[in-house]
C-alpha cells in the first residue's frame, strides 16, 4: 500500500505548497512595491492591503497539509517523550482524532459559510472582489488537512494489524 506522501494526497500537498510559497512571495513583493510607491511617489498601490490579506489566507490554508507532513505543528514533546512508545502512539491517535473532528467541522462550516456569502453577494471593501472565493479556497485547504489527519488515523490501525 502506498503512503499518503506518495499518492494523490502527496501530489496535492506539493501543489498546495508551491501555491502557498508563491502567495508568500507575492505578499512580500506587493508589500515592498507598496512601501516603495508610498516613499517615492506618495502614491500607495490601491487595494494592496486586501490583496495581501487574501494571499495570506491562501498561504495559511495551503500550508496546513505541508506542515502536517513535516510534523511541524506545535506539540508538547517535553512531557510526551517521557512516556512509553505505546502510550505516545495512543496519545497521537487521540490527538489526531480530535483534531480531525475539529478541522473537518471547520471545513464543512466554511463551505456552508462561503455559500451563504456568495448568495448574499458580499464583496471586499476597496477592490470589490467576491469574498466567498477566498473562503472556498481556505475550506479546501482545511479539507485536505482533514484527509491528511484521516490517513494518519487509518495508518495507525493498519500498522497495529501488521
Amino acid at each position: 500500500m502506498e503512503t499518503a506522501k506518495e499518492g494523490i494526497l502527496g501530489q496535492t500537498e506539493k501543489i498546495m505548497r508551491v501555491i502557498a510559497a508563491c502567495c508568500l512571495f507575492g505578499m512580500a513583493l506587493l508589500t515592498g512595491a507598496d512601501v516603495a510607491m508610498r516613499g517615492a511617489f506618495n502614491t500607495p498601490i490601491f487595494g494592496c492591503e486586501e490583496i495581501v490579506s487574501i494571499l495570506g489566507v491562501i498561504a495559511v490554508g495551503f500550508a496546513l497539509p505541508y506542515a502536517h507532513f513535516q510534523k511541524s505543528h506545535i506539540g508538547v514533546e517535553i512531557l510526551v517523550r517521557r512516556f512509553s512508545k505505546e502510550t505516545r502512539d495512543k496519545i497521537k491517535l487521540v490527538t489526531n482524532s480530535v483534531t480531525l473532528a475539529l478541522v473537518a467541522l471547520i471545513a464543512w462550516r466554511m463551505f456552508l459559510y462561503a455559500k451563504t456569502i456568495g448568495a448574499s453577494g458580499e464583496v471586499s471593501m476597496n477592490l470589490e472582489l467576491p469574498e466567498y472565493y477566498v473562503i472556498y479556497v481556505l475550506a479546501f485547504g482545511f479539507s485536505v488537512y482533514s484527509i491528511c489527519l484521516l490517513m494518519d488515523v487509518i495508518n495507525f490501525f493498519l500498522e497495529r494489524e501488521a
